[in-house]
């Protein structure tokens, strides 16, 4: 018996074109919209299994900020966001957060 893929169903050529589209300097705004979408689209048994109480969503938003914090991650977020959200869903919020009208900072501070 093979394991079960589990990024099956997941286009994970759209995954790489995405990541690489989105401006670096962009990612905080990314991670915040999709961390909060995620937490907004738990289960109160979900929140609970993560933070082991079933109404701390604002744990769970730290938990999962602390997780994908690292920009190893970034590739794992949109990963996560096309299966939990589906692929349209995710791109039509990665559109509607305007990403090429968010600044590039001058110095590396402001990011």
């Amino acid at each position: 018996m093979q394991p079960q893929n589990p990024n099956a169903g997941i286009n994970l050529d759209l995954v790489d074109q995405v990541v690489e589209n989105i401006p670096e300097w962009t990612w905080h705004a990314v991670k915040q919209h999709f961390v909060t979408a995620i937490v907004d689209s738990m289960t109160t048994t979900m929140i609970e299994r993560i933070t082991g109480d079933k109404t701390n969503d604002d744990r769970a938003q730290e938990i999962l900020d602390d997780y994908y914090a690292p920009p190893e991650r970034n590739n794992d977020l949109i990963v996560d966001a096309f299966r939990i959200f589906g692929e349209e869903q995710t791109l039509y919020a990665l559109d509607a957060l305007q990403l090429d009208k968010i600044a590039q900072p001058i110095n590396e501070t402001e990011q």
